[in-house]
């Protein structure tokens, strides 16, 4: 399930995703094409026991000695990219200094054999290929003078690259795509992280805490917004405060958490029979509101009746007690019917209905007219 939660991530942040990808992908092109192309060629060569080993028997101990001594092969690696190698092939090959610039010569020992490669980049093929066979000439020469027992001879000649080796076009490509598509998997979660935090943010200030619905600060601003629209387009609109009665013995009682508990049956069972546009919120206390957008002060006062049937018709268990509770709500409506009321006066109205029923009986409908309560 987690990998398919991921998989939905990503592909609703593909639009922060593919310009990530475009910008990486451009990148490399352009940094792919403003790139001096480098040619890569390698000559190989061989060292071996030279005429001073005469016999079979001593060309053998020769190689034996010579497969045991790794600084022989290493000393003569360092000889052929050592400055008087290098500096007099270039001299010799005539070279400006910006051919000198991008020329680069290094050698590397074919482990665990006796061969020797010469390995010589340049931005032009042919200089490279010259460049390798002379080196391992100068080198071959400059062996042969110091009267060594082992011979250096050449193997494989340089050979003239077709293509150039630097910069890897295909592999610059591909490192792009996993680069871009990388920073843009890596956006898309840093932005799924924060939208995260400021919807738990948001929560935790609109979210009543015991009954995990909107409390009362957040039905405050929504019965305002909802307002000023039903003025702008002279809808009606009506709201109601139900206070649940019968809880007095789980007060008694000093169990407040069964208390919540019983409020956030009564907040689901709420939520389970209000219409879709309706919003039901934690008021205080016992008490919650609700706001019936579109909705005349008889339309919610009947809404409000069958609600407080249904509550009374259900049970509400505790099993943590063994205790079963029949619950019934005491309501008072309030609406706009295009009157200038403003928020405020609509949630006075409630309140002062909803403290007066004392003298009216509890588990009933209170609508407040425009003119008075009845």
């Amino acid at each position: 399930m987690e990998l398919e939660h991921y998989l939905k991530v990503v592909l609703k942040g593909w639009w922060l995703i593919l310009p990530a990808l475009l910008i990486s992908v451009s990148s490399a092109l352009v940094f792919t094409y403003s790139q001096t192309p480098i040619y890569r060629t390698v000559a190989t060569f061989v060292v071996s026991p030279g005429s001073s080993f005469g016999n079979v028997d001593d060309v053998i101990r020769g190689l034996d000695t010579l497969t045991k001594r790794d600084s022989i092969l290493a000393t003569y690696a360092h000889i052929a990219v050592s400055d008087t190698i290098v500096k007099t092939v270039y001299a010799k090959m005539d070279l400006t200094t910006e051919q000198r610039r991008n020329l680069e010569v290094s050698s590397e020992l074919v482990s665990p054999t006796n061969i020797l490669k010469i390995i010589v980049e340049s931005d032009d093929p042919a200089i490279a290929k010259t460049c390798a066979d002379m080196v391992g000439q100068e080198t071959i020469e400059y062996i042969d003078n110091l009267g060594e027992v082992y011979d250096m001879k050449p193997l494989d000649p340089a050979y003239t690259p077709p293509s150039p080796s630097k910069p890897d076009q295909v592999q610059n490509l591909v490192l792009a795509v996993i680069l871009g598509a990388g920073v843009g998997v890596g956006l898309v979660f840093v932005r799924e992280y924060l939208s995260s935090s400021r919807e738990g943010i948001v929560g935790a200030t609109f979210t009543d805490e015991d009954t995990g619905i909107y409390n009362r600060h957040y039905f405050l601003q929504r019965l305002g917004e909802e307002l000023s629209r039903a003025k702008r387009h002279t809808y009606p609109l009506s709201m109601a405060l139900m206070k649940v009665d019968r809880l007095d013995v789980i007060k008694d009682m000093r169990l407040p958490h069964l208390r919540n508990s019983v409020l956030r049956r009564v907040a689901l069972f709420l939520k389970q029979y209000l219409r879709e546009e309706d919003l039901v919120a934690r008021f205080e206390g016992d008490t919650f509101a609700l706001l019936f957008p579109d909705t005349p002060g008889t339309d919610a006062e009947q809404i409000l009746e069958k609600l407080h049937t249904r509550m009374e018709w259900s049970i509400f268990e505790l099993e943590q007690v063994g205790m079963k509770l029949n619950l019934t709500a005491t309501s008072s409506v309030v609406t706009y019917n295009f009157n200038g009321v403003e928020r405020e006066e609509l949630v006075a109205r409630a309140e002062s209905t909803l403290q007066s029923v004392n003298s009216h009986g509890y588990g009933k409908v209170y609508l407040f007219g425009e003119d008075a309560s009845h």
